[in-house]
């Protein structure tokens, strides 16, 4: 069902149309919130757009880290896999000669 949530952010409000679950759309603005409460402490009269643009680089660079990793462990998998399968095969063939 698609609905609009608010994000507040200082003295602003922000308005998005979503059909995620609450729960999702709760925890992606929790999490805005928690990022935006920590620079604005840290970064005191730098102003509401560096303060966003803080948080999209911090966000973007975690995204990169976590799909790079996504990657790493994909890759790994897919060796472990074909690993498994060259012994399956071995194994399938001295059956084979041992009958």
């Amino acid at each position: 069902m698609r609905r609009y949530v608010k994000l507040q952010l200082g003295d602003k409000e922000f308005e998005f149309l979503t059909t995620d679950p609450d729960e999702f759309v709760e925890k992606v603005f929790s999490e805005i919130q928690r990022e935006y409460e920590l620079l604005e402490k840290h970064s005191s009269n730098v102003g509401f757009e560096k303060i966003i643009a803080g948080i999209l680089v911090n966000k973007v660079g975690e995204l990169i880290k976590t799909e790079s990793e996504l990657q790493r462990l994909k890759e790994k998998y897919n060796d472990v896999l074909s690993e498994l399968n060259r012994g399956r095969g071995k194994i399938g063939k001295k059956k084979d000669r041992d009958l």
